[in-house]
């Protein structure tokens, strides 16, 4: 990587961690496409309760907690719980399940905006790949997973 892309690079993952360290809400859609066999569609809103553990800087917690509608129109109580992760040149996103991480991507820029997974994350049969995007006033994720039964999206804004 040449010195002035690197430096493009590191102010991007700056810029980024920056902003990640200001979010209180978020709302996501799921959808699914051709192809799926799994119902998990509807639209989700919430509030996240940021921290910063102790003694690391470089880390980030999300405790999620949001209200899901489906396209039946149940609602449902969801919460989650992320780790993200500043590194050197990426940004690792971890599922804390039960406590235990689960890495799901290293994001890197490719952009002064935009992000993409190193590399998929793989979960049995199912490729999970990544997309974010800092817009003006929010932060944008999406998530693609493809796998014998799935053909799923899912659509997160944080602000």
């Amino acid at each position: 990587m040449v010195d002035a892309e690197k430096r493009q690079h590191c102010k991007a993952l700056e810029e980024l961690w920056r902003r990640l360290g200001k979010v209180s809400e978020f709302s996501f859609t799921a959808s699914n496409g051709p192809g799926s066999r799994t119902n998990w569609r509807g639209h989700g809103r919430g509030t996240l309760q940021l921290q910063q553990p102790e003694g690391r800087e470089r880390q980030l917690l999300f405790d999620e907690r949001a209200h899901f509608t489906d396209s039946e129109g149940h609602t449902f109580d969801l919460q989650n719980r992320y780790r993200w992760t500043l590194l050197a040149e990426t940004l690792r996103l971890e599922h804390l399940r039960r406590e235990e991480p689960v890495l799901l991507f290293e994001l890197q820029p490719v952009t002064d905006h935009g992000f993409r997974e190193v590399r998929p994350h793989l979960c049995g049969a199912d490729t999970y790949t990544a997309e974010l995007l800092l817009r003006k006033n929010e932060i944008e994720l999406i998530w693609q997973i493809h796998g014998p039964r799935k053909n799923e999206r899912l659509h997160y804004h944080y602000w």
